[in-house]
């Protein structure tokens, strides 16, 4: 089978150990590949919510299964915030295997590249181009688009921009998002983008004119 990651405190419950089912337990030191992550809700504390939801992207959260989460408005909620998968105590190993299984797949499934507003994005080189010319992005400010490419058009909130670029769970008193914002508008423009980024009441969108895949 596959590699897991023991994503919560403590032993591992025999009730979600998947070396039962023939997978390895990662060494959390070294990044593997497909390799999915396991967290114990019935472990975690609020404080423990709040650090794994700060600490982790939407991109990375899709190889996260949660379990033991039995309220279904509480399973329906971590699947809005990009878990992979979400499943309740009842489970037993061999579906809790298939379903970590179906999950290890979905790392081939992430986009590496978008094309967007006339623009293509190339998240290896975490870099965007635009007419085939490089906009010299920091790292922080292709995150940002990145973040809003996931739905171009829809307004993605301060929030959720603070939770998924900066891996915070509640706003710090400097106006980064404004700075940063800012100098991407500023790229942007100069290379013919003006009013690319948009904000709204909400938060803030990117236009989808001109959206096709890549």
């Amino acid at each position: 089978m596959g590699t897991f990651h023991w994503a919560s405190a403590g032993s591992i419950p025999p009730k979600l150990d998947l070396r039962a089912q023939g997978w390895h337990l990662a060494d959390p030191a070294k990044r593997v590949a497909d390799c999915v992550s396991i967290v114990h809700a019935e472990a975690l504390g609020m404080s423990d919510w709040a650090r794994l939801l700060g600490g982790t992207s939407r991109d990375e959260r899709r190889l996260m299964l949660v379990a033991t989460v039995n309220v279904p408005s509480g399973r329906a909620k971590l699947l809005h915030e990009g878990f992979g998968e979400v499943v309740c105590t009842e489970i037993d190993l061999p579906e809790l295997s298939a379903r970590a299984a179906r999950l290890a797949t979905f790392e081939r499934w992430v986009p590496q590249c978008r094309a967007v507003a006339g623009m293509e994005l190339d998240l290896l080189a975490r870099e965007a181009t635009f007419g085939g010319r490089a906009l010299n992005l920091h790292p922080r400010e292709f995150a940002i688009l990145w973040r809003l490419s996931d739905r171009p058009g829809e307004v993605v909130s301060k929030e959720a921009l603070l939770r998924d670029v900066w891996r915070l769970s509640t706003s710090p008193e400097s106006n980064s998002i404004a700075v940063q914002l800012s100098r991407l508008r500023r790229k942007l423009t100069a290379a013919g983008l003006d009013g690319a980024v948009l904000t709204t009441a909400g938060g803030y969108c990117l236009r989808r004119e001109y959206q096709v895949a890549c």
